[in-house]
This record gives C-alpha cells, sequence and structure tokens, in this order.
C-alpha cells in the first residue's frame, strides 16, 4: 500500500509559541491571534493580491470578542498552516467545534477521526504517534515525528482542498460573464497596488523572508 501521508505539507514547520489558543481568556488574546493570523496571511502572499487584501479584511474583528474562533479564521488557519502553539488537543477541541469527524479522544493517549476511512493515532514509545489508516478493513500504518506533525497532519486533512472553481468544471458562459467585471477590478488592483504603502510592504516582506531561520 502507497503511503497515505500527504507530501505537499510543512512538516516540522516551527511554531510561535506565544500565540495564544482558543478558548480565550481576554480580549487581548483574541485580538492577538487574529492579528498574528492576518500577517500570517500577508506573508505567505506573493502579491499582495487582492484575495489576500480580501481575506484580510474579512478576518478583521467586528462586535463583541467570542473566547472561540470563527468558523472562517478555523479554516484559514488549516488552509495556510497557521504555526500557532496547537497541541493536538487544543487542535482537536477548535476542529470540534465545526467538524463532524474531527479527532475524538480514546483511552491510552489515543485519538481516532474520519469515518472511511478511519484513522487512529497511538503514542509512540518514546515519542511521536503510529498512524493507522483502516479503510473496510484494509490497513496501513505510518510513523510520524512529534506532536508537531500530527498537528500538521489534521490540519491538512480537514482543510477545504479544492474550493469552487479550483478544480472544478466551471460553467464557460458564467465566467465570460464576469470576464469584463474581474478585468476592471484587476486594473484598479494594479493601480493601487502600485501606491507607495504597497510598495513598502513588498519591501518588508521580502526582506523579513530572506532573513535567516
Amino acid at each position: 500500500m502507497r503511503s497515505f501521508l500527504p507530501s505537499q505539507v510543512p512538516w516540522g514547520r516551527p511554531v510561535v509559541a506565544d500565540i495564544p489558543l482558543p478558548p480565550f481568556a481576554t480580549g487581548a488574546e483574541r485580538q492577538r491571534f487574529t492579528r498574528m493570523l492576518q500577517l500570517h496571511v500577508a506573508m505567505v502572499d506573493d502579491g499582495p493580491s487582492l484575495a489576500a487584501k480580501t481575506l484580510a479584511a474579512a478576518l478583521t474583528t467586528r462586535g463583541a470578542p467570542s473566547s472561540q474562533l470563527t468558523t472562517l479564521e478555523l479554516e484559514v488557519a488549516l488552509a495556510t498552516f497557521f504555526p500557532a502553539p496547537w497541541t493536538p488537543a487544543a487542535l482537536a477541541e477548535a476542529l470540534a467545534q465545526v467538524h463532524r469527524h474531527a479527532p475524538r479522544a480514546l483511552s491510552e493517549g489515543r485519538w481516532d477521526w474520519d469515518f472511511d476511512p478511519v484513522f487512529t493515532a497511538t503514542p509512540g514509545e518514546r515519542h511521536g504517534w503510529e498512524i493507522e489508516r483502516n479503510e473496510r478493513g484494509t490497513t496501513g500504518t505510518e510513523t510520524l515525528e512529534a506532536d508537531g506533525d500530527l498537528v500538521i497532519l489534521w490540519m491538512d486533512h480537514f482543510r477545504e482542498h479544492h474550493p469552487f472553481p479550483y478544480a472544478w468544471r466551471v460553467d464557460e458562459a458564467e465566467a465570460r460573464a464576469l470576464a469584463a467585471a474581474a478585468k476592471a477590478t484587476r486594473e484598479a488592483h494594479a493601480a493601487d497596488a502600485a501606491l507607495p504603502y504597497l510598495a513598502n510592504w513588498r519591501r518588508e516582506h521580502g526582506a523579513y523572508l530572506d532573513e535567516p531561520g
């Protein structure tokens, strides 16, 4: 059986230890999580693209702060592998708010998730995890080196992999109907992207990413 572990994920990526995790005890903790998520979205973007700017705007906190994540914040955190210091238990709790088949704690520190196939994570003898995939009696086993890799596995497993329209068959008439408006919006964004505030961001963004480590 071929490996069932995903290859296009940032295994072993570092975490930022002082990002607060939900449930947030204070408004300041809640604001820091959201602001760091907005910054992370900008850091992983090549642009600044209009999509990233729109997403940053959508993530802006409005109204009374909640101790829990919004669905949007969780989906963005998963899709961008947001480097908050998630433990498996903390991420499982957040996932349980919106995913029906989120990881469930079992006895002896084990976890299972999904239903067809079913996955089970068993703590290793010294560290890491043994992951079993069981699909209607056909099983396979893989090893993860650390808790952080189990977090990465869950982030990849529970994110939306193919949102519309990517990897979908798009209605040609609908795409053509939107084309003129899309071109006008692209031109407006290009003019905005040439302004000093975004030129400054591109310079700073490049400097941050060029720093070692």
